[in-house]
């Protein structure tokens, strides 16, 4: 039993992850006309709590938000970092394994320019290229942010199930943590508690990772001609490359239409893919319809296209078993399992297809958790008493 799926029995989620903005907001800026201008926000809603979007308490000034396993992770524009649900594996990064149904800052992390949460640990990214880590991660751990080894030049960072991934500056790849189907892409099983470079890997530009694979952008040549390598856990063909079989070190996906690729998402079993022309690719296990189609029981082990889309998809998401699609008006479509409420419909009721979360636009980025969904958007102004 992987990490995320343990932890999702240990119960009462729900009621950790939403603490929704109540009458007033904090840190919300100078008042005018009788209301407080507000910044953006974080709204969630899945999870068997809020089944449509809900704003979250004390998250105005939001910059950046990443859903874990069972956590989340708001980073703000002064370069802080706050932390809510469940805290089984230290994820919320306070010193204790208490879980916090709010926000609360997370303590010695200033300058953070990206933040990521795994399945129970989370990873914060410095202006200074340096990676920090707290939580459970693979064969390690910390209750407080610590700083990752050997890594400096970084400029993205992943959060898997139990391990992690860094791209440097140089375009290489760097993974430590749980290895045990050759997620670390260093052509072994072997765990590490350091990074190690990602096997055969350069010019990366993005970088993905799931339960126990992942996958990384490459960009070539002076007409940045764009690939996709996946490495790691394949049982149901979500390595994209026509087999069932895990690979220890990076192959190239293959079957892709677009003509270039923008980014990359991987969830449990599935993987997705956001063309440049704003086509949506995926492949995997779709026992959920996560891969936007009808599902199908059997894994597909090639990238198909995902039908009926709009135009303007400009971002992509991918939890355990559903899938967040940002357009360019700022609205969100959704697809796959809904039974805690993922897809944001008002029920847990199963969807055939895609779907607009209800209520939610002006949204700026979205982010998929275990089976719980975030956005950012315009915080609501609240009436002063």
């Amino acid at each position: 039993m992987k990490a995320w799926q343990r932890s999702r029995r240990l119960g009462g989620y729900a009621a950790l992850v939403l603490g929704v903005a109540g009458a007033a907001l904090t840190g919300a800026g100078t008042a005018q006309a009788g209301v407080i201008p507000v910044r953006q926000a974080v709204v969630t809603w899945g999870g068997n709590g809020s089944l449509t979007p809900a704003q979250l308490a004390n998250s105005a000034g939001v910059a950046q938000v990443s859903g874990g396993g069972l956590h989340i992770l708001v980073l703000k524009s002064d370069g802080t970092v706050w932390a809510q649900g469940n805290n089984w594996g230290g994820q919320l990064g306070n010193g204790t394994t208490t879980a916090s149904s709010t926000l609360i800052q997370v303590p010695g992390l200033t300058g953070v320019v990206q933040v990521s949460a795994g399945g129970l640990h989370s990873l914060a990214l410095r202006s200074d290229g340096t990676v920090w880590e707290w939580g459970l991660w693979g064969p390690g751990g910390n209750l407080s942010p610590a700083e990752v080894p050997g890594l400096t030049g970084v400029t993205k960072i992943a959060a898997g199930d139990g391990f992690s991934l860094a791209l440097r500056s140089d375009g290489t790849v760097w993974a430590w943590g749980n290895n045990y189907a050759g997620q670390l892409g260093d052509g072994t099983t072997a765990d590490s508690t350091v990074p190690v470079q990602v096997t055969g890997l350069s010019q990366v530009t993005s970088i993905a990772a799931g339960i126990d694979s992942a996958l990384a952008i490459r960009t070539q040549g002076i007409t940045t001609v764009t690939t996709v390598w996946a490495w790691g856990h394949n049982d149901e063909g979500q390595l994209g490359d026509g087999t069932l079989g895990n690979h220890l070190t990076p192959e190239r996906v293959s079957g892709i239409g677009a003509p270039s690729v923008r980014s990359i998402a991987v969830g449990e079993k599935f993987a997705v893919a956001l063309g440049s022309d704003g086509s949506i690719w995926a492949w995997g296990s779709d026992d959920d319809g996560q891969l936007g189609n009808a599902p199908d029981a059997s894994p597909v082990t090639r990238p198909v296209e995902t039908t009926g889309m709009d135009s303007g998809i400009t971002q992509i998401s991918a939890g355990l078993k559903h899938v967040l699609a940002l357009k360019s008006n700022g609205t969100v479509l959704a697809w796959g399992d809904n039974s805690a409420g993922a897809l944001g419909t008002g029920s847990t009721a199963s969807v055939a297809g895609k779907v607009l979360v209800t209520g939610l636009s002006s949204a700026s980025q979205v982010s998929a958790g275990g089976d719980f969904s975030l956005a950012i958007r315009p915080a609501q102004a609240v009436s002063l008493p």
